[in-house]
């Protein structure tokens, strides 16, 4: 009997979105009021170093914050600042979503509403920049807050997705075994390889149509978010 649905949050609940042009911009005005020149080319290199490769390796697991990235910069920039400083570009960066938010998915709160009445929802989202707190303040403001009981970010809890500790913290917040719980992701090596590690159901939410891969089985495979109610009925007949 399925009690409990989880949902990804990138490219899933929400339209993934950078944030790099406007915290480049920040930063580089941050630099020129300090009276520091430093080229745009050498400013870019060192952000992608420090901000936009190590998130997507995910051999270790281990969530990579905010304060590490930009201290990271700093350092390959050779720039010294002091503690007030660094905390204003750590709140400015992790911030900066709430300016303008990334749009939800096509027929996320509908989907939200017609399986709150039935099922526990919950999320389970690795983060970059932007931390869990944030995200929430988003959830709000779309009005979808409501329908989560349970949100788990990796930085929160220390971990990147497949690792299994954010599944069995879900489990554990749930009270629930393994087969009482769906997972709803579009990424096969993150959502897919994480709940089947976990032997929790798992749906890829394939949108565009990516080729599948003999690594990574998902139960079951969608192609809009509104498929998810349908699936978890049919659940219920094995």
């Amino acid at each position: 009997m399925i009690k409990v649905i989880t949902f990804d949050l990138w490219n899933t609940l929400f339209v993934n979105k950078s944030y790099f042009d406007e915290r480049f911009k920040f930063f580089s005005y941050f630099l020129e009021k300090k009276k520091i020149t430093i080229s745009s080319n050498v400013i870019k290199n060192a952000f992608d170093l420090s901000f936009y490769l190590p998130e997507r390796n995910y051999e270790k697991n281990s969530h990579i914050y905010t304060e590490d990235r930009i201290s990271k910069m700093l350092n390959i920039l050779k720039i010294n600042l002091v503690k007030e400083e660094e905390k204003e570009i750590r709140d400015r960066f992790e911030e900066e979503m709430l300016c303008d938010p990334p749009l939800l998915k096509t027929g996320v709160k509908n989907t939200l509403q017609e399986l709150c009445s039935d099922y526990k929802i919950g999320l389970i989202s690795n983060t970059g920049i932007t931390p869990g707190r944030v995200i929430s303040k988003v959830f709000q403001k779309y009005d979808i807050a409501r329908f989560f009981q349970v949100k788990i970010f990796s930085d929160e809890i220390g971990f990147y997705k497949p690792h299994p500790i954010l599944f069995k913290t879900v489990l554990d917040r749930f009270d629930c075994t393994p087969q009482s719980i769906v997972h709803v992701g579009d990424k096969l090596e993150t959502d897919i390889k994480g709940a089947k590690d976990c032997g929790i159901f798992a749906i890829w939410f394939n949108e565009f149509h990516s080729p599948q891969s003999d690594n990574f089985n998902p139960d079951y495979e969608i192609h809009k978010i509104s498929e998810v109610p349908n699936i978890i009925k049919s659940l219920h007949n094995f």
